[in-house]
């Protein structure tokens, strides 16, 4: 899906096509996650649009014969069209959207006013211990990291809650991202799905909120299926002990720069911010149980993710 978001030059949005106006990217993967799709991923294209189209369409203007009817319109429309294009090139960029359609089975939503005792129920069933839900209710009271609008749900067909999944804030080289965590589905309701629903249902909404990129400690093979890489590419680095591959990151936006450096979570997590082999084994620092998942079958991790 290629999509041409026109910037806001002189007179404001200007038409695509001559009929509709063109939104900015956050605007479009707004459009399409109404309609009922989950947003992979946005990528930039090369501006080469005067060679594959401007080129062309001043091309079929100028041998276009005006003496049909309709024909000198349509051919005004075009040159307008060229001219904008040449005066607000600027303003012009073109991405290309991955979509892919929303689980209908699954309802997801905000977490909603006074369900806080429901979440608690969702996390101490998936985990086991009260240890996450206390985490939650930390970051909850913490306003440097909770993130309004990124505590989702995700509902069994009784209209329970059956998972949860919540992204706070999180610094990258002293630049603001965004960590998901923790992630928790009811035992009842493990590999049925909630657990995807739900985290493709944050990432959304946290990619329509504006945030670019959102970290995760938790398994490669599961979490791959989001988009998620290794943070060292990016040349990001947790402040504690865990396998490579475990940290991963999510570009959310390809057109804002990626932060490197140092990964520092809310310290309601009790992680240090630089590394610290003594703090990294304490039980509240260590972030995961590391377990390499055995084939087809999706592995729980302790502290700040249950899998699906």
């Amino acid at each position: 899906m290629r999509v041409d978001h026109r910037g806001a030059g002189p007179g404001g949005p200007r038409l695509l096509g001559g009929a509709l106006p063109a939104p900015h990217r956050r605007r479009n993967a707004a459009a399409a996650v109404a309609a009922g799709y989950h947003v992979l991923g946005t990528f930039g294209q090369p501006e080469g649009d005067w060679d594959e189209y401007y080129g062309p369409l001043a091309a079929r203007a100028g041998a276009a014969d005006t003496s049909v009817p309709g024909m000198a319109e349509a051919v005004a429309g075009a040159r307008a069209e060229i001219a904008l294009r040449r005066e607000h090139g600027s303003d012009y960029g073109y991405a290309g959207f991955v979509l892919r359609p929303a689980d209908p089975r699954r309802r997801t939503r905000p977490e909603a006013p006074g369900e806080e005792a429901e979440v608690r129920r969702v996390e101490t069933a998936a985990f086991g211990s009260a240890a996450e839900a206390d985490l939650v209710d930390a970051l909850r009271a913490d306003p440097e990291a909770w993130l309004p609008g990124l505590s989702y749900v995700a509902e069994a067909p009784d209209g329970t809650i059956a998972a949860h999944a919540l992204i706070t804030r999180c610094r990258v080289g002293g630049a603001p991202a965004a960590a998901l965590a923790p992630v928790a589905v009811v035992p009842e309701h493990q590999r049925t799905g909630a657990g995807q629903a739900v985290v493709r249902a944050v990432l959304d909404a946290a990619r329509l909120r504006g945030e670019t990129l959102v970290l995760v400690l938790g398994h490669p093979e599961y979490y791959s299926r989001f988009g998620f890489e290794r943070a060292s590419a990016y040349g990001i680095r947790p402040g504690f002990e865990v396998p490579d591959e475990a940290m991963r990151a999510l570009v959310l936006d390809d057109s804002a720069p990626v932060p490197s450096g140092a990964l520092v979570y809310p310290a309601a997590f009790g992680c240090s911010a630089a590394p610290d082999p003594s703090r990294s084994r304490r039980p509240g620092c260590t972030p995961v149980r590391w377990e390499r998942p055995r084939p087809a079958v999706e592995v729980r991790t302790s502290r700040f993710c249950t899998a699906d």
